[in-house]
């Protein structure tokens, strides 16, 4: 994506800063969600999306609605990454633009004297070994067509505040530190990569935002009571939309932010001020 050259005229419009046409992007684990919200976005800046999500199903529903296209994909299976992202050049003629928003939390957390080997091996497989693989190859395929390009690592604000447990919060930590190091390391390419750090967001469609919400009384766990008591106090007032962090994705994905990399870029309605 070029970046605009000094002395160029401003009479283009903001529109056209946006303008996705003709870029491809493959957003994985979208098939609900921030993940769904983010395509949704691309879509509609007027990029081609791909829409992968382990659930097939989940996957095709949101690729038919923005008329994009499906694919099922378990991020923490190398084979099946490289497989996808070679797919997705071979169906829509390139890769521009990477989401690895996939990632797991539910089942995983609490106390570290409760997380036994297999529940950190299988939050990390896919938290950080398939967005690393996904980075891998999305950055090979970029190279090689030489159209420069954007990775966009979905992190979270949990990386900074603690709250959901070691090994959530810890992925998402090193998830900020890959972004940094391939933002260093791929600069020379063209290829942007930032971290889009989403805050409390209500994932479950169709489901109105709490406003307000109040924090439950006290648990004894002092993750789960910090988190709760942020939440009640959030200076948006109400959970954010996962067409929030599409907005944001839009962004980072558009030439908007063509001088933009390395960014932790928290969608948080205001959590990490508290």
């Amino acid at each position: 994506m070029r970046a605009f050259e000094r002395g160029e005229p401003l009479a283009m419009r903001v529109s056209d800063w946006i303008d996705l046409s003709g870029k491809t992007a493959h957003v994985t684990g979208a098939g609900r969600g921030i993940g769904a919200g983010i395509a949704r976005a691309l879509a509609a800046a007027g990029a081609g999306v791909v829409v992968s999500d382990i659930d097939a199903g989940s996957a095709a529903r949101v690729a038919d609605e923005i008329g994009g296209v499906s694919m099922a994909l378990d991020v923490s299976d190398r084979a099946a990454v490289d497989a996808a992202l070679a797919e997705t050049v071979k169906r829509l003629g390139s890769l521009d633009i990477i989401v690895n928003n996939a990632g797991v939390y539910e089942g995983y957390g609490g106390p570290v004297r409760g997380i036994t080997d297999e529940m950190w091996r299988g939050l990390w497989s896919v938290n950080v070994d398939g967005l690393f693989y996904c980075c891998r190859e999305a950055a090979r395929l970029m190279i090689e067509a030489g159209r420069g390009g954007r990775i966009i690592n979905v992190g979270s604000t949990q990386s900074v505040t603690p709250g959901v447990g070691v090994t959530y919060d810890g992925s998402k930590a090193a998830v900020t530190m890959i972004t940094k190091a391939l933002a260093l390391e791929l600069a020379p390419h063209g290829i942007n990569v930032n971290t889009l750090a989403p805050g409390p967001t209500r994932v479950m469609e169709g489901e109105p935002l709490p406003v307000g919400v109040r924090p439950p009384a006290p648990s004894g766990n002092p993750l789960a009571d910090t988190v709760a008591d942020r939440i009640a106090r959030l200076p948006a007032g109400h959970w954010g939309d996962p067409m929030e962090q599409g907005k944001a994705a839009v962004f980072l994905a558009s030439a908007m932010s063509d001088f933009v990399t390395g960014v932790y870029l928290p969608v948080d309605g205001g959590w990490l001020t508290l």
